[in-house]
């Protein structure tokens, strides 16, 4: 879970810190969260995309009510 900070900088180096994150594709809080964790040696595992982070983590359950919808989803990713 994320929490807010407040950081007292220079105006002149928010300015370039912004350009930078812009260049970096990044939000400014992005950039400090990337530094600070890059000063402290801490590693920061990349999230994934959802099908890496879920792969695995479900199950269809056995459904005895003949339902059409779940038939088709079954035959469609090959569930059956």
């Amino acid at each position: 879970m994320k929490e807010r900070i407040t950081v007292t900088v220079e105006r002149g180096l928010v300015l370039k810190a912004k350009q930078l994150a812009h260049q970096r594709g990044t939000s400014l809080s992005g950039l400090v969260e990337t530094s600070l964790q890059a000063s402290l040696g801490a590693k920061k595992e990349p999230a994934g995309c959802f099908v890496e982070r879920w792969a695995g983590k479900f199950s269809v359950r056995e459904d005895e009510s003949n339902d059409p919808r779940l038939k088709a989803l079954k035959f469609k990713y090959n569930l059956s």
